[in-house]
């Protein structure tokens, strides 16, 4: 079998399927664009087979005709934010003060222990992703022309050193603790803004979401809310304002012409 530097093509191709497969990318989140080594992979995968089979998946991803080359950075930078983006609803935008090593460490450590993730991205390549965030594959052939010209609102803030802290559901209580990490490393970091489900939201109201109750407890307080009306409550509640308006109705209508009330009162005593 043919080999480059003692490394096989078909330990290539293993590990060339192991760094882009579903099982893989599932666990991508704990990669950042500063940590990820390709080399290691393959002397990995020199030694060891792949731990799956290529399935229907797969050979449909093999088959994309993409803008750069399967398996370059830049194809997965792509696929990658847009696996940030569509699997975490909501995402913390934090410019950073060229953190080291030993800080990045500890912070991450941090941002763990409030509920999320830190991801260190590459700005260019994210507000690359976001002018097609909109495409089916963001990375396919023609995407970057077909949508240089795109506005999104969160374009401006991947300007200068960005990280992400991304949490898979729209929970206030992380978002409050997150905020507590970025206060207490001010000098290093700086909220400009998040996507929080589908929405664009600036860092002032990020502040008044950290402090909003969570989807769970706003059902409960509904809820609450239903019982204490019961049903005849309830009707009477969602049956009030047509009542009004048919009660405003009425009275213009006297305003309007007086007479027609003292004629419709002395039809019916005469009947």
């Amino acid at each position: 079998m043919l080999s480059f530097c003692g490394i096989s093509r078909a330990a290539i191709r293993s590990a060339s399927y192991a760094i882009r497969s579903p099982s893989i990318l599932a666990f991508s989140s704990s990669f950042s664009t500063t940590t990820f080594r390709f080399n290691e992979t393959i002397s990995q995968s020199a030694t060891t087979p792949a731990p799956f089979k290529v399935d229907v998946f797969d050979e449909a991803f093999l088959a994309r005709d993409t803008e750069k080359p399967l398996f370059s950075r830049k194809t997965y930078l792509l696929d990658y934010y847009k696996y940030l983006n569509e699997t975490n609803e909501v995402l913390l935008i934090v410019h950073h003060n060229n953190l080291n090593h030993t800080e990045g460490v500890k912070l991450r450590r941090e941002v763990v222990a409030a509920g999320a993730k830190m991801h260190i991205v590459k700005g260019s390549m994210y507000r690359l992703y976001l002018r097609s965030a909109h495409e089916v594959d963001p990375a396919a052939k023609g995407m970057t022309e077909k949508n240089r010209d795109v506005q999104h609102p969160l374009l401006p803030l991947f300007s200068g050193p960005t990280a992400i802290f991304s949490i898979p559901a729209c929970e206030p209580s992380v978002i409050a603790a997150l905020m507590k990490v970025i206060n207490k490393h001010k000098e290093k970091l700086f909220l400009v803004g998040a996507k929080v489900e589908t929405q664009a939201m600036s860092a002032a109201e990020v502040m008044n979401l950290k402090d909003l109750p969570n989807k769970k407890q706003l059902q409960e307080q509904l809820a609450g809310l239903l019982t204490v009306l019961g049903g005849a409550g309830l009707v009477r509640t969602l049956e009030s304002p047509a009542n009004m308006l048919y009660l405003t109705v009425q009275q213009r209508a006297k305003d309007l012409d007086p007479d027609a009330e003292k004629e419709a009162t002395e039809e019916v005593v005469s009947n």
